[in-house]
């Protein structure tokens, strides 16, 4: 508290001014705050799903390819030169495909036995029966060998090894097809975005193998190689440093197909610099419109300051002059002096007044004669009511009620007889419609009821049922039961009006319209306008 005041944030002066300051640096701070701490985050997940899409689409094409690699494999492997083991028809269909097909550096028929039998580029036989491929060969497998470095090309290749079965089922070899990887660059630029250097093919020990702008060859070994946190960021992506420190995303995902892998990565930064410049533009206007708005701000702090003073100076006088404190309300906590002596100084006065209201409220909308709604409520009222029907385009009607021959009453049996049956007539009505319906007393012996929601049909079942009810039961007055009958002219809301500038007035007047045709019509009865 001595702080507070110390401060001065115990009076009105010293927290607008407070505040006021809050209000400048407050903005920045949560901007600056929001973006690090949710925005960065969001948009580097967002980053990170968009690159796993593009993966999961360029590792369909891939295995799409591989699989067309393993299908001409396949084929060669089904030519009866090949089962049959005859060299010169496999030379031939050999050399003729290669020819057609510029990707394939070469193609080779291993014998049983593991030693090449043909080759198209027209190596010498050798034994390849410890490979990995002859192995799966003997299996009935197909298999793939990536990573190898082409000796007369000097770029990376793969081999797509198939086995060959003899005419009688037996196993007679297999054959493979070395293919240039580079050509995957074209094949793959043409369906998707694997050329764009963002996306790498790499074996399973991370060894970069396309595109070829990213192979790097040393010595017939490949030397370019992922980083093994972009190698094992999986299909939900990981950020790490790289070797630079630059905060890097990166997303793997498994080709299923000889343990290649496609890598995406790209520095955080690339991702972030389009949402940095906004939200330094962002800053940047926020900062601008404080600028602006402050000397206004502080304008009106001042404008506001002096008349609260004022107000508080008078309320003491008042207290200490004119009022008591009979019924002092609690204070709230933590008020500024000025705000809590203007509530201890008035609530003295609340208590005073508090009493009346009720009462006063109830008197300006209720007839005491009655009980029912006077004719000023009804005014105010009825407009909301019925322009509300229109907008929502229910219907609504209006009963307009006049006691038969009650000026023989007064006449006959006094003014207060005459009360009594006003007073029986309040009753009737209130118990008869509903709580959402407005029953008003209009003047003097008419009333007044509208109906929401009921049509003019509804309207007239209602009217009549009120009026069987009044003719039913008579009114105790001047030591005597008196037979009450009421007329009642019912009409319904309309789109269009003939009467008054309201939708309301025209209603009330084609009521009693409806109204003065039954009374002309023999009075104790319903009709509709």
């Amino acid at each position: 508290m001595r702080l507070k005041r110390w401060l001065g944030l115990d009076t009105l002066r010293g927290l607008l001014r407070f505040y006021t300051l809050l209000c400048v640096s407050l903005p920045l701070l949560l901007a600056a705050g929001f973006f690090y701490f949710f925005q960065r985050g969001q948009i580097i997940d967002d980053t990170l799903s968009g690159m796993a899409e593009t993966l999961a689409t360029e590792r369909s094409v891939l295995r799409s390819w591989i699989d067309e690699r393993f299908d001409d494999a396949r084929f060669l492997a089904l030519l009866d030169g090949t089962r049959t083991g005859n060299t010169d028809l496999m030379r031939q269909a050999f050399a003729k495909y290669v020819r057609t097909h510029p990707s394939v550096s070469a193609v080779v028929a291993v014998n049983q036995d593991g030693h090449t039998q043909v080759d198209s580029s027209g190596s010498p036989s050798v034994y390849v029966g410890d490979r990995s491929y002859f192995l799966e060969a003997r299996q009935g497998r197909d298999s793939l060998v990536a990573g190898i470095i082409g000796r007369a090309s000097g770029k990376p290749i793969c081999l797509f090894a198939t086995p060959v079965a003899r005419l009688d089922g037996t196993f007679g070899g297999l054959v493979f097809a070395s293919v240039q990887l580079d050509a995957l660059d074209v094949w793959l630029r043409q369906t998707t975005i694997l050329g764009q250097g963002k996306a790498v093919l790499c074996d399973a020990e991370g060894r970069i193998l396309a595109p070829s702008a990213a192979v790097r060859v040393a010595s017939g070994q490949l030397t370019g190689r992922i980083a093994p946190q972009a190698l094992g960021a999986g299909e939900r992506g990981a950020v790490y440093r790289d070797a630079d420190g630059r905060e890097m995303l990166a997303v793997s995902v498994a080709v299923d197909r000889g343990g290649l892998k496609l890598v995406r990565q790209e520095p955080a930064a690339v991702a972030l610099v389009g949402y940095r410049s906004q939200a330094l533009w962002v800053a940047a206007g926020a900062l601008a419109a404080i600028i602006l708005i402050s000397p206004l701000v502080l304008r009106f702090c001042r404008k506001l300051e002096q008349p609260l003073e004022t107000l508080s100076r008078h309320a003491r006088e008042l207290r200490s002059k004119e009022y008591d404190e009979t019924c002092p309300l609690a204070a709230p906590p933590d008020l500024p002096r000025e705000v809590e002596e203007l509530f201890v100084a008035f609530s003295a006065m609340a208590c005073d007044v508090r009493g009346h209201i009720d009462a006063i409220e109830q008197l300006s909308v209720q007839d005491e004669l009655t009980g029912l709604y006077n004719r000023r409520f009804l005014f105010s009222s009825g407009l909301k009511l019925v322009a509300a029907a229109l907008r929502a385009g229910q219907p609504c009607c209006c009963l307009m009620f006049d006691v038969d021959h009650f000026k023989r009453v007064n006449d006959t049996f006094g003014h207060q007889a005459g009360d009594h049956v006003l007073a029986h007539i309040g009753t009737l009505l209130t118990g008869a419609v509903r709580r959402s319906d407005l029953a008003a007393r209009y003047g003097g012996e008419e009333f007044a009821v509208l109906l929401v929601g009921a049509d003019l049909a509804q309207g007239l079942e209602q009217a009549e049922r009120i009026r069987r009810a009044m003719a039913e039961k008579p009114c105790e007055a001047a030591g005597r039961s008196l037979s009450v009958t009421v007329s009642v002219g019912v009409a319904a809301v309309h789109d269009s009006q003939e009467f008054g500038e309201a939708a309301f007035d025209d209603l009330l007047a084609r009521a009693d319209a409806a109204l003065y045709a039954a009374k002309a019509a023999g009075r104790n009865r319903v009709m509709a306008e």
